[in-house]
């Protein structure tokens, strides 16, 4: 089996029949999707601690199959997403945000830096996990980056609506709006996972919506070697139905 599927929580997955992918590759979940696909996947990534407890809890219950793999925080590779000692104010493709993000609080003046290689989300971590287990074809979906209903939008806007299947539900933030800083960490995470495996062939399934209106996507991905490549949802049923090599990817 050389094809993992790495389903993210993005509310745009909701339009693919999620269990056709059963059986046709190894198939990654991420945090609460055992709460409607008890049966569907091979390893489920938690990486918050109160989640990862939740998965525990619901595995012992039978709630999760019994064949399938928690993932949690320990279990995750300790690689910091640093390439080649890369010095940290990186920026490339003339981004102006990479691996740091700095915001000044409106109210109270307080200045907030994160460093992404500190940080660890499930979504990514479970794409990593799959690159090191050496698959070499990854498919993601519902990896939407952006927030929900992007599709409502004018031109050259973003949506910044809370997006996850399991918004507003236990163990995930009661927000209306996305944190800021989550779009620029989740691209830099994918993009040094990108470059770090140019071996492994890595497919970005979504809506074109999110696709064509995301204007930093292609920006930070066109600094992997080349191994990315976009496809909507009807390009992850051929690549089901075993026609990988007749898809017309979008540039």
């Amino acid at each position: 089996m050389d094809t993992a599927y790495v389903i993210g929580n993005g509310e745009s997955r909701l339009i693919y029949p999620i269990n056709n992918i059963k059986g046709k590759g190894f198939i990654y979940g991420c945090n609460a999707i055992y709460r409607d696909h008890a049966d569907l996947c091979d390893r489920i990534v938690a990486v918050n601690g109160p989640m990862y407890d939740e998965l525990v809890e619901a595995k012992k219950q039978g709630k999760i199959s019994s064949r399938t793999e928690l993932i949690g925080i320990d279990d995750i590779s300790k690689w910091d997403y640093v390439i080649d000692d890369e010095p940290m104010d990186i920026v490339p493709n003339k981004l102006k945000i990479y691996r740091s993000w700095t915001n000044i609080d409106k109210d109270t003046g307080k200045v907030k830096h994160k460093d992404f290689c500190d940080h660890r989300g499930s979504g990514c971590s479970a794409v990593l996990h799959a690159a090191e287990r050496g698959f070499r074809h990854v498919v993601m979906i519902g990896f939407d980056i952006l927030g929900a209903r992007q599709w409502e939008l004018s031109d050259n806007e973003l949506s910044n609506i809370q997006n996850n299947v399991y918004k507003n539900s236990p163990n995930y933030d009661h927000r209306k709006s996305m944190k800021t800083y989550l779009k620029y960490e989740w691209l830099f995470h994918l993009t040094q996972i990108f470059r770090k495996f140019p071996n492994t062939d890595f497919y970005y399934i979504n809506r074109k919506e999110y696709i064509e209106s995301n204007n930093l996507l292609k920006k930070y991905f066109a600094h992997a070697p080349g191994n990315i490549k976009f496809g909507i949802y009807a390009d992850l049923q051929r690549i089901v139905d075993g026609h990988l090599d007749d898809v017309v990817w979008k540039n």
